[in-house]
């Protein structure tokens, strides 16, 4: 319903509705109403939890979870995150957290959840709130403006407590000084690789071990989603667009603040370069010049022939109009006090001495309208190209959603509708590339019809002809991509066994000799401890080094997906503290986030175990 009033805009009967909404429903404040008992899911401390509040939000952090992951997005994923039972615990989170607001007095008012939602990136077009983004994206994921606002609501009241309770908690000197000590010591590290591709030839295929790989890993052999649509495109034709001079002039009203210009003034120079040790002849130059100088046609001729600029002495020294910031200080202080026609100098710069002819003043304000005429009929055309463009997307659409489907609808219009073939998150069509655009695409159900999306050269109207679900694919479909990821696997357990071994035999007095002698590239970095996860260091080194406080090997190889690699500490360096006073409030604020957000985790895990929580139904 709330699709059809946004897309139907268009009549009177739907704008009263829409004022309606708006006043009402989107802005209408956080309604509180609960379900029946038969709607019943939990209760917390006696407050009601409904089930639709708890399908609510289990379709919002679904959709959220889905936007990350896409494909990967599965029941068993779902199960093995506990993902019911997370929804729940955000429902009774929210639940403890109201009463704690209403004991503090804290409250969350309508308002404030207005400008939180408003000040979302998401929802904004042209840097403003559209309430019609805003609409179609919930409408995309599911939600009611309802639901999400509680949820907006519950995130600024979440927030307040937190504050209120943790504004106190604040890092000690010798927590700050003592971290910047551990992140500045320097670690001279070497390690040595064993590549799993160097193992491979060493793994002999069973037939029934990677039968049985395939069997424990059938989510990885998944076949995308898929999904085939019709579409229309609505384009933006602004060259077909007309604009009057009164909408021309009316925009320049509107907007000459951003044709503000600062003052400006038309120079030209005379640069007279000194040689080496010979700055006051060219002083003595430049004063027996701008004693000839009377006019600016005496300058321009001086400038032609005495100007050591070779960029503007053939132009007789025209530098154009300049603003201040443009020119070195001492220059720029004497042209913006000089009057128009007046001669400057001589003014010493570092290689010489310059000239200068102040030609004509252009005072700051805004251009005239003659100089952004064509940007603004070009602006004007384009906005009226957009209205025109979403009254009629927004037409056909109400008539597709009316009429069942695009087809009868174009057959109607006279339009031609184009085709996709079926395609996946991996393949798909350069017009639907956009993540957002693909999103939707693939969130459809077969016969759903898509609102309006830009696509900026027009706005695009779709709608699902057929869907592909995804599905595990069958071993003989799959089996060479199996037998290889098998092999994978198996090269890695090969590696390690075999750095294993080669730890055990390396003498820890001579590591760096011994694997030489073995043929590897003993690789050395030197790095602080806060660097230990970027630059150049394997990730998978860097965090098995973090705590490593004395030099020696670690203890075991740590591997990657593709090397092994056996690591050793040659040297800890005391930390250097010249940066101390640059990094401590950084490092202050840092710690003095991280106790906050330790205490109110340690508060709320008291207020959860105190709590009364009844269970009335099973989690679907």
């Amino acid at each position: 319903m709330l699709d059809f009033l946004r897309k139907g805009a268009t009549s009177w009967a739907v704008k009263i509705l829409f004022l309606i909404i708006i006043i009402v429903f989107v802005f209408w404040g956080i309604g509180t109403f609960r379900a029946s008992r038969v709607d019943l899911l939990a209760k917390v401390n006696g407050e009601p939890i409904t089930v639709k509040e708890y399908r609510a939000l289990y379709q919002f952090r679904y959709q959220q979870l889905r936007q990350m992951l896409g494909e990967r997005l599965n029941e068993e994923l779902l199960k093995s995150l506990r993902f019911r039972e997370q929804v729940l615990e955000e429902l009774i989170k929210r639940r403890l957290l109201e009463e704690t607001a209403r004991q503090m007095g804290i409250k969350v008012s309508p308002e404030e959840v207005r400008l939180a939602i408003a000040q979302l990136p998401a929802f904004q077009a042209n840097g403003a709130f559209s309430f019609a983004r805003y609409q179609a994206i919930l409408r995309d994921m599911g939600l009611l403006p309802k639901d999400f606002e509680e949820s907006v609501k519950a995130d600024l009241l979440e927030s307040r407590i937190k504050h209120f309770l943790t504004a106190p908690v604040f890092a000690p000197e010798t927590e700050v000084r003592d971290r910047y000590r551990y992140e500045n010591e320097v670690l001279r590290v070497a390690y040595v690789e064993q590549p799993h591709e160097t193992c491979i030839k060493e793994v002999k295929v069973d037939p029934k071990e990677v039968q049985a790989f395939y069997e424990k890993n059938k989510e990885r052999y998944r076949s995308p989603e898929e999904v085939k649509l019709l579409y229309y495109l609505v384009p933006y034709e602004s060259e077909k667009i007309k604009v009057t001079e009164e909408e021309v002039r009316n925009l320049y009203e509107a907007e000459k603040e951003r044709f503000f210009e600062p003052e400006q003034r038309k120079v030209r120079s005379i640069f007279l370069k000194a040689k080496p040790g010979k700055k006051k002849e060219a002083l003595a130059q430049a004063e027996k010049l701008k004693g000839q100088i009377k006019t600016l046609e005496n300058f321009e001729t001086l400038a032609r022939k005495y100007s050591n600029d070779s960029k503007t002495a053939s132009l007789g020294g025209d530098l154009g109009f300049i603003k201040r910031g443009e020119l070195f200080p001492e220059a720029e202080e004497a042209l913006f006090s000089a009057s128009e026609g007046e001669l400057v100098g001589p003014i010493e710069h570092k290689e010489g001495y310059y000239l200068f002819w102040v030609e004509k003043i252009k005072p700051a304000g805004p251009k005239p309208l003659k100089e952004v005429r064509e940007k603004l009929e070009k602006e004007l055309r384009e906005r009226k190209a957009r209205e025109a463009a979403f009254e009629k997307a927004d037409q056909l659409y109400e008539k597709a959603v009316l009429a069942g489907g695009l087809k009868e609808v174009a057959a109607k219009e006279g339009l031609k509708l184009k085709e996709t073939s079926f395609f996946s998150r991996r393949n798909p069509p350069v017009l639907f590339s956009k993540p957002e655009i693909l999103d939707s695409a693939l969130a459809l159900e077969k016969g759903e019809i898509s609102s309006p999306v830009d696509v900026g050269k027009g706005l695009l109207l779709f709608q699902v002809l057929d869907k592909h679900p995804s599905q595990i694919l069958p071993f003989e479909k799959v089996r060479a991509r199996v037998e290889k990821d098998w092999k994978r696997e198996k090269a890695r357990e090969v590696c390690r066994q075999k750095a294993e071994r080669l730890l055990k035999e390396a003498p820890r007095s001579s590591l760096e000799k011994f694997f030489a002698h073995k043929g590897f590239k003993v690789v050395e970095k030197t790095k602080r401890r806060k660097e230990l996860l970027t630059g150049h260091l394997p990730q998978v080194i860097g965090q098995a080094l973090a705590g490593k406080a004395q030099p020696g090997p670690l203890p075991e190889p740590v591997c990657d997906q593709r090397n092994c690699y056996l690591v050793w500490v040659k040297e800890v360096q005391p930390a250097d503290f010249s940066d101390w006073k640059k990094e401590r409030k950084v490092l202050f604020h840092i710690l003095t986030q991280q106790k906050r957000e330790a205490y109110f985790r340690a508060w709320y895990q008291d207020l959860r175990q105190k709590a009364e929580i009844k269970l009335y139904q099973e989690l679907s």
